[in-house]
């Protein structure tokens, strides 16, 4: 029977056992591996939470009249914009004209006997108390006439504020009284979201923070908002807190009482060390990860905490930002083992 040469022996051997012959060198050692890295970075952990509300206009009023009168006149219809001090309605007072005919009369008898006692007075005809006296009564037929006529001037209600009008609470020939609500006004300008946040959230939410708004209705891209009010009182029953988010709504398509999806960003803790998940080697013994360190990987027991868009935090000794971790390649590596890097993730 002839013999199998000892070199070929040996490599239909290595073959058929599964070895691969090129896997160690000369010396028996793991030739240096192909990884990718990233750094390791530190920086506190942000959580996001998404609440529904209900999205408003800033402003929303409900118009009170300053005078009593029946309506005569509607110059605005509900949906139409407003300026500020344009007029709404006109209400008429007859009975308040009669006293404007009437307060101007005494106004000008008082003004007449006022001037005649400063004659009298300065020829010490009359006493100075009657002069007093006079003053007082034309001053007090002077303040009786004005506020005649700023009631009238009342009798048209005006918008405070720009905006468009919502509703009109009254109909022409309707008797109007004296602080009766006869339209509704909104400032659509700007809008406002009021969330309710659970109360293990509201304490690391500060005024100012930005919030991310989405009206579903609209099928928009979500518009940047800011916290504007975290109100000191909560629901007992729920266990939550209104906050009001507020932005811009230049072409006024978000309309009060349309649902609206706020997103908050929550400062979960101060700084962390944080590593891309693909870099902790979970095994029997716990968690690791690999340091490359003068072209070699070096093992680091580690303690995970709290994940965060593709990190996770992490505790141990030796590790500072800025290091090296490997996060490709890893998986069948050695302590000590010489690496090569191909890639730094960004």
């Amino acid at each position: 029977m002839k013999r199998i040469a000892q070199p070929l022996f040996t490599l239909l051997c290595g073959t058929w056992c599964g070895f691969v012959p090129d896997i160690v060198d000369a010396q028996g050692d793991f030739p240096a591996a192909p990884v990718i890295v990233t750094e390791i970075q530190q920086r506190a952990i942000v959580d996001h939470v998404q609440l529904i509300g209900t999205a408003q206009p800033r402003r929303s009023s409900r118009v009170a009249s300053q005078s009593e009168g029946k309506v005569v006149a509607r110059y605005k219809e509900p949906g139409q914009a407003l300026k500020r001090g344009e007029a709404i309605l006109r209400l008429s007072n007859d009975e308040l004209q009669a006293q404007l005919i009437e307060a101007e009369a005494d106004l000008q008898l008082r003004t007449a006997r006022r001037d005649h006692d400063r004659k009298l007075r300065d020829s010490d005809t009359i006493s100075e108390d009657e002069a007093i006296e006079t003053e007082y009564e034309y001053e007090r037929a002077r303040s009786e006439l004005q506020a005649l006529r700023s009631r009238i001037n009342n009798l048209t209600v005006r918008a405070p504020f720009d905006g468009a009008l919502v509703e009109s609470l009254v109909e022409i020939g309707e008797w109007v009284g004296r602080g009766q609500d006869v339209t509704h006004v909104v400032a659509p300008d700007t809008a406002r979201v009021y969330v309710n946040v659970p109360e293990r959230y509201v304490d690391r939410l500060r005024l100012g923070d930005r919030a991310a708004v989405t009206i579903s209705a609209l099928g928009s891209d979500s518009v940047d908002a800011a916290i504007v009010a975290i109100l000191p009182q909560g629901y007992e029953d729920s266990r939550t807190f209104p906050v009001i988010v507020e932005f811009l709504n230049p072409g006024r398509r978000v309309r009060g009482g349309m649902s609206a999806s706020v997103r908050l960003a929550i400062v979960e803790s101060q700084q962390d060390l944080l590593v891309h998940k693909d870099a902790i080697v979970t095994g029997v013994r716990g968690s690791h990860l690999f340091v490359v360190h003068e072209e070699a990987a070096v093992l680091h027991t580690v303690t995970t905490g709290q994940a965060s868009q593709g990190d996770v935090a992490i505790h141990g000794d030796g590790l500072n930002a800025g290091d090296l971790v490997i996060v490709r390649g890893n998986e069948r590596l050695r302590d000590g083992q010489a690496v090569r890097v191909v890639r730094k993730l960004q």
